[in-house]
């Protein structure tokens, strides 16, 4: 008969209580300011060394991302490149691992990515492309935020991949930023 050790199995109160902490967290990060329930995630989900792309200008969470030590890839205009340098100034972090692209057709080059940032748009047409485009570059496993869900175009897109079986909801962040995970 196998023995077991006890000292390293979880105890049945521990496995019960486990999620319930999580859902805790999670509910947290619902309710607190965007910028510190981010770090809170990402502190989570994003692991030194994983490739991400955003898709439109959100400074602090490119800097978010950096500090993170991840290899992050940026759709923006140049001027944005810049504020992101300053921002990981500030924060004492690097800014070696930013790359910027002035286009998405450049972005091609990245390759497949483990995280995708939507960021908000101005319109639905250019939030259907950056999400055509995500697709593209998407791994399976991979996470896509969409930031804006407050929004009329962001509200829209959340409805949709809510239904869509390919796409799992993992988290609302400061019911700003929803976090899907791609399962297809």
């Amino acid at each position: 008969m196998a023995a077991v050790d006890t000292a390293f199995a979880p105890s049945f109160l521990t496995r019960l209580a486990s999620p319930l902490r999580r859902m805790q967290r999670s509910a947290l990060r619902r309710r607190g300011p965007l910028d510190a329930a981010l770090e809170d995630y990402l502190g989570e989900t994003a692991h030194a060394g994983d490739k991400v792309l955003q898709l439109g200008v959100s400074d602090g969470v490119a800097a978010a991302f950096l500090d993170r030590g991840v290899f992050h890839h940026l759709v923006a205009p140049a001027a944005s490149a810049e504020t992101v340098e300053a921002i990981c100034q500030l924060r004492g972090c690097s800014a070696s691992r930013l790359r910027v692209f002035s286009s998405i057709g450049h972005s091609g080059s990245a390759g497949e990515v483990d995280t995708v940032w939507l960021s908000k748009t101005a319109s639905l047409a250019v939030l259907a492309a950056h999400f055509r485009h995500a697709l593209s570059r998407l791994k399976t496993g991979g996470l896509l935020f969409v930031e804006g869900i407050d929004s009329e175009f962001g509200k829209t897109l959340f409805r949709q991949l809510s239904h869509d079986m390919a796409w799992r909801l993992d988290e609302t962040i400061a019911g700003e930023v929803a976090v899907f995970r791609r399962r297809a």
